[in-house]
């Protein structure tokens, strides 16, 4: 009976998952072999990235101004049409499509790029950032406030993010006018 057992378990289980085995491979040779020949969509190779150029940073720089602008005048239809996660992603932490995702890396390219801007730019820029992410954390708290234990409305947290957005989008204007933009 032991022997007959471990027959079983040397011979007949391993050719039933050759068995098993044998299908998957052939089910994934034939997408596999189509790969080289497929081409994407330019939209699904073109990865967003940092701004190599300082006047690609400019750009985006005044594309992310223009936005926080668009999201402070439409702040309501935003947060009603898709709640925090529709404020987070204009901020750039929802997604990579915003002029603010990756807003950071271009303001410092700039810095680097020209010396006769002051210390008091790469400060702003970081109270630039600090302001983008407190407004992120409390449109991403008014999500869960609801069915949390602590105390509290969305509407607090979304007023809040706002006027995070707000801060942000005047310390965005300042270094606007460090950069003579």
């Amino acid at each position: 009976m032991v022997l007959s057992c471990m027959r079983f378990a040397l011979f007949v289980l391993p050719c039933a998952a050759a068995r098993l085995i044998q299908p998957r491979r052939a089910f994934l040779a034939v997408p596999a072999s189509l790969l080289p020949v497929m081409r994407r969509s330019d939209a699904a190779v073109a990865a967003p990235s940092k701004a190599a150029s300082p006047a690609a940073a400019k750009q985006q720089i005044l594309a992310g101004y223009d936005e926080l602008g668009r999201l402070l005048r439409d702040f309501e239809a935003v947060v009603s049409g898709g709640g925090g996660d529709g404020v987070r992603r204009v901020l750039g932490t929802v997604g990579t499509v915003s002029p603010v995702y990756l807003i950071e890396p271009a303001f410092r390219l700039l810095f680097d790029e020209d010396e006769s801007l002051p210390m008091e730019y790469i400060e702003t820029v970081e109270s630039l950032m600090r302001n983008l992410a407190a407004a992120d954390s409390e449109a991403y708290s008014a999500i869960f406030i609801e069915f949390s234990s602590a105390k509290g409305k969305p509407a607090d947290y979304f007023g809040r993010s706002k006027q995070a957005v707000a801060r942000a989008r005047d310390d965005w204007r300042q270094l606007m006018d460090y950069l003579s933009m």
